[in-house]
C-alpha cells in the first residue's frame, strides 16, 4: 500500500496515525462492544482508506482528520454489521444499552428480542446521516456534542437527527418500544 503513496506524503501519513490513533481507536472499539479483532481491522480499513485519499485528507486540520477517520471507521463497521450475521445477531443491543431486563422470563425475553430487533430494522432503514447519528447514540452511548465533533456537523444538526430518529422508532415500533421513553432519550438535547 504505501508503495503508491508519494514519499513526501508518508511521513505525514505517519504522524497523522501516531496523532489520530489511540481515538479512532477508542471509537471503533466502543462500536464493536469490545471486539477487539474487528476493531483492529476497521481501524486498519479507516487508515488504508485515509492513505487512499491523502490528497484530500491531508489538508484537514487535526481535529477534522480525527472526525474523517471516525466517520469513516463507522461507515466500515455497519457495513461489517450487516455482513456479518453473528455480529447482526448482536445488533439488537443499539437499542438494550439503557434496559434492564426482569427476572428471568422466556416469554418477556422473546417479545424483547422480536421488539429490539424490529427496532434495529427501523434505524437500519433511516436516513444515513440520521441512521449514522442514532447508532452512535444509542449504540455508542456519545453524547450529541461529541458526535457534533465526530462527524463534523453542527450540535443543532446532530439534535435534529436525534429527534427525527426518535419520532421514527415511536412511530414505527410504538407500544412495541421495550424500554420507557425516558431511556430513548438518552438524556437532554445539550448533552
Amino acid at each position: 500500500m504505501t508503495g503508491r503513496i508519494p514519499a513526501a506524503w508518508r511521513a505525514e501519513l505517519e504522524t497523522c496515525y501516531v496523532r489520530c490513533a489511540k481515538d479512532v481507536n477508542r471509537h471503533v472499539f466502543l462500536l464493536t462492544r469490545g471486539d477487539r479483532e474487528l476493531t483492529e481491522d476497521v481501524v486498519q480499513e479507516a487508515f488504508q482508506a485515509a492513505a487512499r485519499d491523502w490528497g484530500q485528507v491531508r489538508i484537514f486540520g487535526a481535529t477534522r482528520q480525527v472526525a474523517w477517520l471516525c466517520r469513516t471507521a463507522t461507515h466500515i463497521a455497519i457495513d461489517h454489521f450487516r455482513r456479518n450475521e453473528t455480529a447482526r445477531r448482536k445488533q439488537p443491543e443499539v437499542l438494550r444499552f439503557h434496559y434492564q431486563r426482569p427476572e428471568a422470563d422466556t416469554l418477556h425475553e422473546a417479545l424483547t428480542e422480536a421488539a429490539l430487533e424490529h427496532c434495529w430494522r427501523v434505524i437500519e432503514r433511516m436516513p444515513p446521516q440520521q441512521h449514522l447519528v442514532a447508532l452512535l447514540r444509542w449504540r455508542c452511548g456519545y453524547q450529541n456534542r461529541e458526535i457534533s465533533r465526530m462527524l463534523g456537523m453542527a450540535e443543532g444538526t446532530v439534535s435534529a437527527h436525534v429527534s427525527a430518529a426518535r419520532r421514527t422508532l415511536r412511530g414505527e415500533a410504538g407500544s412495541y418500544l421495550p424500554f420507557g421513553a425516558d431511556d430513548l432519550e438518552g438524556g437532554t438535547s445539550n448533552d
